[in-house]
């Protein structure tokens, strides 16, 4: 009954007995090993194609994890230089405000050490008039000079930084000493 339907090739065109039965069984026997090879080949490079394509995957989520991790790295560099760059400028803040309020003490001790140079010039100029007077009456008068100058010296020391404080310090031990000689 298979044989039946089995038609050799080109037997419609007439009576070619080229193929016999047992050959195109052969034939379809072969057929199938062939397509059986060719399953088999097209499920082992799916496998290859399959692992290959996996191991690409894994690759680029390897990379992608670095990118991922490197950028994290540059945003957390870019914080931290952004908050030492806002530091840095209220620390130049503070020592500019604070360098203007050193200029203005200078500015106002210079003021003071001009007047107190002025001061001394009357002195000098009032001293140069008392020289007249009788040795008594002068030394009172001196130490009367003496005294106010060594109160001067007192409230410009309150005003001035500890190294003039303490040369103003010393300047009024020393009137002291002379105004107790006078006497």
């Amino acid at each position: 009954m298979s044989q039946e339907k089995i038609k050799p090739v080109g037997e419609e065109q007439g009576n070619n007995p080229s193929f016999t039965p047992d050959e195109v069984s052969n034939v379809k026997q072969d057929m199938g090993k062939i397509a059986l090879v060719v399953a088999v080949l097209a499920v082992f490079l799916l496998i290859i194609f399959y692992y290959t394509v996996n191991s690409k995957v894994q690759e680029f989520s390897q990379k992608v994890d670095l990118i991922e991790e490197a950028r994290t790295m540059v945003e957390d560099v870019e914080d931290k230089m952004a908050s030492d760059m806002s530091s840095l400028k209220s620390d130049m803040r503070q020592i500019t405000q604070q360098t203007e309020g050193i200029a203005d003490n200078l500015d106002k001790a210079e003021k003071q050490i001009a007047k107190l140079d002025e001061n001394m010039a009357k002195m000098d100029e009032r001293i140069a008039e008392i020289e007249d007077l009788p040795d008594v009456v002068r030394n009172m008068v001196l130490g009367g000079m003496l005294e106010e100058i060594s109160k001067k010296a007192e409230y410009v020391g309150s005003q001035v930084s500890e190294e003039q404080k303490e040369k103003l310090e010393e300047a009024r031990r020393i009137m002291n000493e002379v105004r107790e000689g006078m006497h």
